[in-house]
């Protein structure tokens, strides 16, 4: 199949005008000028027009499992509140087997149906999701996720083995371990989840600096943090006091890595962002969850001019109203449109790629990688030289395509 619009948008090289890209067996077998591209002669050719081709886009941090709490949740500054929330609509409508996978393939369709392709999805059900992801045409990590501390520290084995389970895994999906926070994990599991990672190799998440009371927490377990746990009827004493930061904390446990996705860091000073880039770290931003929660300016800026692999997610439908990255980029873009453009497609794509170490698959349109792309409306006359015409339209996604085979057609 050879597919043709005015514009292709590899991300790993140059706008090509009047380019296309040929498709065999799912995979990109030629990208470049439509007529240098020898058409074969049975081969299926779709021409999108005056359109634009990117790749499919990667969600590097998400919770799929929390699609059905959709319009159940109110974030706001009060994080812990809202925390607090979560943990009674669980307690009044206790998760199952059904409820969880049917979350779930709600959500791999709605994430489809916006151009992500992939996704670094957070599981506290990791053989109930799974099942669900494999069955489904989405590719990426699937991080079980370890909650482990006070009165429940006697879990973390076995939640760490749930979480590293490698059943339904397939050639699209991936195992990863997410210890949760270092206010749901003690150092120890931390170092565990870091080990178990290294043994088995396998990428890792935690939530870091998602809020400014875990650095208090983290130092001498005191503030809203300590008091939420005790509300919750898991603490105790032994809890261990770091005498440090959160990321301080990651760097000492071993969960700093290059393999590691660290979701949200909000809150970070300079000493943070140089731990995150010497660790070769990668910093999942939120965008519009980090807005509904009224945090302070988010440093992803500086943390790519530092050198870190910065890129997109969209948390879950409890704190945003989408799964769509493209709106997540078109955020970063009404908030900060003297932001290139270039990068922000890169955020999106293969940056989240990178995340989940998934670079030689997804993230870009290049020979050998799958068919996973996106063709998106284009207004005539617009711009192109920087893709702002992607993020200045409010237009949707026309066709989605993964490995080749069309999911949506709208």
């Amino acid at each position: 199949m050879l597919i043709n619009a005015r514009y292709v948008v590899p991300v790993d090289g140059p706008v090509i005008t009047d380019g296309a890209l040929t498709i065999r067996d799912g995979l990109i077998t030629n990208v470049g000028p439509a007529k240098k591209i020898t058409r074969a002669a049975n081969e299926t050719t779709i021409d999108y027009g005056d359109a634009v081709i990117v790749p499919g886009f990667v969600n590097a941090h998400t919770h799929l499992e929390l699609t059905g709490l959709a319009g159940r949740m109110t974030p706001s500054s009060d994080f812990v509140g809202w925390l607090r929330s979560l943990v009674e609509t669980f307690r009044q409508d206790p998760p199952t087997c059904q409820s969880v996978q049917t979350a779930v393939r709600d959500g791999v369709e709605q994430s489809l149906a916006c151009g992500v392709t992939t996704v670094g999805d957070i599981t506290s059900a990791p053989a109930w999701t799974r099942e669900s992801l494999a069955a489904s045409s989405m590719s990426g990590v699937s991080f079980g996720e370890v909650i482990a501390i006070g009165k429940r520290r006697g879990l973390l084995e076995q939640r760490l083995n749930q979480a590293a389970t490698t059943e339904c895994v397939t050639d699209r999906l991936r195992a990863g371990i997410s210890p949760h926070a270092p206010y749901t994990v003690e150092p120890d599991g931390l170092r565990a989840c870091a080990h178990r990672s290294d043994q088995l190799d396998m990428p890792l998440c935690i939530h870091l600096a998602e809020t400014a009371y875990e650095r208090s927490f983290s130092n001498n377990c005191t503030g809203p943090l300590a008091d939420y746990l005790r509300s919750l009827g898991v603490w105790d004493e032994q809890i261990p006091k770091s005498g440090c930061g959160p990321v301080e904390l990651a760097h000492r446990t071993g969960v700093l890595s290059q393999r590691t996705v660290i979701a949200h860091a909000n809150y970070v000073d300079d000493a943070d962002i140089e731990l995150i880039r010497a660790a070769h770290a990668t910093v999942a931003y939120c965008p519009r969850t980090h807005h509904a929660f009224d945090h302070a300016p988010h440093r992803f800026r500086d943390m790519l001019r530092a050198g870190i692999n910065v890129c997109a997610g969209t948390d879950s439908l409890a704190s945003n109203p989408s799964l769509s990255i493209l709106d997540e980029l078109r955020f970063i873009h009404e908030l900060y449109p003297d932001f290139p453009t270039h990068d922000l497609l890169t955020m999106g794509t293969i940056a989240g790629a990178r995340a989940l170490e998934l670079t030689d698959e997804v993230g870009s349109l290049a020979v050998g990688k799958r068919a996973n792309l996106v063709v998106l409306s284009h207004d005539s006359g617009s711009p192109t030289d920087d893709w702002s015409t992607i993020f200045e339209s409010m237009k949707t996604t026309t066709v989605v395509y993964v490995e080749g085979e069309t999911i949506t057609n709208g």
